[in-house]
């Protein structure tokens, strides 16, 4: 990638204002996470439900907290934890320890006691949250420091400034450093990864440290598995000829950090495997169960009843033991049987099952399908800067009806639509800036990244999984807003002349 842009200029912007924007940011994170504490790090009228940490952000503090006790009773911080928990196999998340790992490291130095009770409900214990918060924020912020002291010898400082500005302050993007959603950090790793590939290095520990890098962004997230391809992709178009240094060092480093996932699953359960067990139902969930229903014409409540009975008919036929006696007739979600499923290797035989059962739904029914896919993916690029705040204020304390349902929903989805059609205005062109400028190694390695998530996971419509995206999109809305101004600064002239 060549330095097109290097920067020589006595410009209103200047990298001090820009380490400024910075440090602005972080306060007013900082500062929106103590409101975001003050106001829900609380019980729910239960008594013991958090609301700020529930789902999948539960599940990281609670196993994050078994590490801490394995890790006091003497075993080794690495091999700590339980893959085989029944939240384990409810949230799908045993091919993730680093999130959970992360606050057992600051439940570790900073000596707060993540768990109140453990029994009969597990009930986190208050307070003692905001130093974990002002942490994800720092290192972000200081991610962003180092990617400044990069892209300032790639476009004019003006431009960097812009771009910064989105990275600092664009909402969906910011309300994750004030959660405990798995975000900020993966936002973090991506910033990171994208200064080293902008070093343009055949340097084999430049590409071998970009491909570990890969690897811990996957751990951090399940969506980070495929991104060493786009990366592969980049390397041959930019690099051609040179390109077998550098590919074959960024796989070496992802290569162990996935090896390193499948030895500790080895040794947790006897079973070698890294690729995320969710990623074997989440279709089946979000696509295969909503198409029987439209087929069926009827309600996917009634599509779960009848596809637990044939999961259930499965099991008996392949020999499966389960651990307690239920009622089948009260079971309305096949992910129950993962819970009760005794032998490992058998669960894994049972994801399997719904892997091969959500696609063969898909191909039998592929027409409604497709309208499906295509319909959730146009939901999915629809941002929700609001998703961190109503997530607390309307799931988290179970308020009725779901919040997707809802009126509050509803009133949102025009705003949304606006703000995210201004944001791709201004990102267009940004577009024809990076044509403009023929930068297109640049180009195709954003392009590659923003269409990794919308190719891979349009489907799951879920806005908080395109997140990422824009951090490759502040590229385009940086560099954009500033062609659009001076093409508003053209034309004004010439009018005034």
């Amino acid at each position: 990638m060549k330095n097109y842009f290097f920067y020589k200029s006595n410009s209103y912007f200047t990298l001090k204002k820009i380490f400024v924007l910075i440090l602005l940011a972080f306060i007013s994170s900082i500062v929106l996470g103590n409101y975001y504490l003050l106001k829900y790090d609380k019980y729910t009228d239960n008594g013991y439900s958090h609301v700020m940490l529930k789902d999948e952000t539960l599940y990281h503090w609670h196993e994050g907290a078994k590490i801490v006790e394995n890790v006091k009773s003497g075993k080794n911080f690495f091999l700590s934890g339980d893959v085989r928990s029944k939240s384990a196999s409810n949230y799908g998340t045993f091919t993730k320890p680093l999130p959970q790992r992360l606050v057992a490291i600051y439940s570790l130095l900073s000596g707060h006691e993540i768990i109140d009770e453990w029994e009969p409900n597990i009930k986190i214990k208050l307070g003692g949250k905001l130093p974990f918060l002002i942490i994800q924020s720092l290192v972000y912020y200081l991610a962003l420091v180092y990617l400044v002291l990069k892209i300032s010898r790639i476009f004019p400082i003006e431009n960097c400034f812009f771009i910064v500005f989105f990275l600092a302050f664009e909402h969906t993007i910011f309300q994750y450093h004030s959660s405990f959603w798995t975000e900020s950090f993966y936002f973090t790793l991506q910033i990171l990864i994208l200064g080293l590939l902008f070093n343009n290095s055949h340097k084999i520990f430049d590409n071998l440290l970009a491909g570990i890098l890969v690897g811990i962004l996957f751990i951090q997230r399940s969506v980070g598995i495929f991104y060493i391809i786009p990366i592969i992709i980049y390397f041959i178009f930019s690099y051609r000829s040179k390109s077998v240094k550098p590919i074959i060092a960024s796989v070496i480093g992802y290569s162990l950090i996935v090896l390193l996932i499948g030895i500790y699953n080895y040794k947790k359960s006897d079973i070698f495997y890294f690729y995320p067990s969710e990623a074997k139902r989440d279709v089946y969930n979000y696509i295969s169960i909503p198409v029987l229903a439209q087929k069926e014409k009827i309600s996917e409540s009634e599509v779960q009843k009848k596809e637990t009975q044939k999961a259930y008919k499965w099991l008996k036929d392949n020999s499966i033991k389960l651990e307690d006696e239920f009622d089948l007739d009260k079971i309305f979600d096949i992910s129950y049987f993962i819970t009760i499923i005794k032998n490992g290797k058998d669960k894994i035989k049972f994801y399997n099952y719904i892997n091969k059962r959500q696609y063969k739904i898909i191909f039998e029914n592929s027409l409604v399908a497709s309208k499906l896919i295509i319909k959730k993916t146009f939901h999915f690029i629809v941002l929700d800067p609001t998703h961190n705040y109503y997530y607390n204020e309307h799931r988290g304390q179970n308020k009725k009806p779901v919040f997707i349902k809802s009126k509050t929903h509803k009133k949102w989805i025009p705003y949304r639509i606006i703000y995210t059609l201004l944001i791709y205005f201004v990102c267009f062109f940004g577009l024809i800036y990076f044509f403009k400028q023929k930068n297109y190694q640049l180009l195709l390695l954003l392009l590659l990244s923003i269409f990794y998530y919308i190719i891979l996971f349009g489907w799951s419509g879920m806005p908080r999984i395109y997140a990422p995206s824009l951090i490759y999109l502040s590229f385009f809305f940086g560099n954009g807003l500033v062609l659009l101004m001076n093409l508003l600064k053209k034309n004004n002239s010439i009018i005034n002349n």
